[in-house]
C-alpha cells in the first residue's frame, strides 16, 4: 500500500465513523455545549471542514469556503452560536471536502508530498512537509471524530459502534496504525 493509499484509507475510515456518529443529530442538538465545557458537535464538524478547506489547495483542489465562513470554526467554540452554519449544510460540506481531499491526495507524487506544507499545527514548523502534515491531519480528524461519538452519547443517543463500557478497541487500533504508517516513511 502506498503512502497516498494509506492516508486515503485512514480518511475513509474516519469519514465512515463520523457519518455514523452524526446520524440522527439535529441542528438544535448540534449547537448544545456539554456541561463540562467541551466543544459542541456543530463546532467540531465545522472545525474539521475548516482544516480540510485550508488543505485542499495544497492537494490541487479548490477550497469550498471563504475565510468569513470558516471564522466560527477556527478558534474553540463559545456559547455564541450565531455564526454557525446549519448542521445539514455542514454534513454536505463534510462529504464534499472528503471527496475533494481524497481525490487530490490520490494524484500526489513524492515530489508534491515532500514540498513545504501550507501550514503546520501549533507553532510554524519550517520542516513541515505536505506528507508530514497529512499524517497529522489523520490524527486530528480521528481525535475530533472520537469527540463526536462521546457527544452523541452525552445527548442520550445510542452509540454507533457497540463499544460498550470498555471503550472501543477500534480507536486504539486506528491510532497505532496511523503511527506505524507515518513512521514507515
Amino acid at each position: 500500500m502506498t503512502f497516498n493509499e494509506t492516508i486515503i484509507s485512514q480518511l475513509q475510515f474516519a469519514q465512515w465513523a463520523a457519518t455514523r456518529n452524526l446520524e440522527g443529530i439535529s441542528h438544535e442538538e448540534s449547537i448544545i455545549r456539554p456541561d463540562w465545557g467541551a466543544n459542541d458537535s456543530n463546532w467540531i464538524l465545522g472545525h474539521v471542514i475548516a482544516v480540510r478547506n485550508k488543505l485542499l489547495p495544497a492537494v490541487g483542489e479548490e477550497a469550498i469556503w471563504d475565510e468569513p465562513r470558516i471564522g466560527a470554526y477556527v478558534a474553540g467554540s463559545t456559547d455564541d452560536t450565531s455564526g454557525r452554519l446549519p448542521f445539514d449544510e455542514l454534513r454536505s460540506a463534510f462529504d464534499n471536502t472528503f471527496q475533494r481531499l481524497t481525490a487530490g491526495i490520490a494524484h500526489l507524487d513524492d515530489a508534491a508530498l515532500d514540498q513545504e506544507a501550507p501550514f503546520s499545527p501549533g507553532a510554524r514548523n519550517p520542516d513541515e512537509t505536505l506528507r508530514s502534515l497529512l499524517c497529522k491531519i489523520v490524527v486530528h480528524e480521528s481525535y475530533h471524530i472520537g469527540q463526536l461519538g462521546i457527544l452523541r452519547r452525552s445527548m442520550g443517543k445510542e452509540g454507533r459502534f457497540g463499544c460498550g463500557r470498555r471503550g472501543c478497541w477500534v480507536v486504539g487500533l486506528l491510532g497505532r496504525w496511523v503511527a506505524w504508517c507515518c513512521a514507515r516513511r
